[in-house]
């Protein structure tokens, strides 16, 4: 797999991860304490890995290559974020993990840490790509738990 295949996933979804975050920024201009936007695309590396831990066909499949976190102050504002988004974008609430937090109780050293955040599949010229949206103190859990997950999922 080479970086052409980057190329080809931004060609189809019509845009690049930019550009995307722009049109969250201009949705989310009523909210006026939201703290911040990070984007990322996922590496070749972790897309390859994907791919055949899922064994999918293809880059499209994939829910995930484009990915924009949302962290505003409150859940009420991460609902409201959530409003915002899913009018402007077609897709689903793919988990709810602010109501419905996830928590490991089968590992001794995660018990009482939960990962709270909501996440949106969104669509782009019918291309997946996801929206976590938290809050700054859930953002923090959720980094701390975040590594830890990826090893465990991916057996790195």
């Amino acid at each position: 797999m080479d970086s052409n295949i980057l190329k080809m996933y931004q060609k189809v979804i019509g845009c690049d991860i930019d550009t995307l975050e722009g049109e969250a920024r201009d949705l989310l201009g009523d909210l006026e304490n939201t703290v911040h936007i990070d984007t990322r695309i996922k590496s070749l590396e972790k897309i390859q890995q994907k791919i055949i831990l899922k064994g999918l066909p293809d880059i499209f499949s994939l829910k995930d290559v484009y990915g924009i976190r949302i962290i505003v102050t409150s859940a009420e504002e991460a609902y409201e974020a959530l409003g915002q988004i899913s009018h402007h974008f077609a897709g689903f609430l793919k988990n709810d993990y602010i109501a419905y937090p996830e928590t490991r109780h089968d590992i001794p050293r995660l018990r009482g840490k939960m990962v709270r955040f909501l996440q949106y599949i969104a669509y782009k010229n019918n291309i997946p790509f996801e929206i976590q949206i938290t809050t700054t103190t859930f953002h923090k859990m959720n980094e701390a738990l975040h590594d830890g997950y990826k090893k465990r999922k991916y057996n790195l």
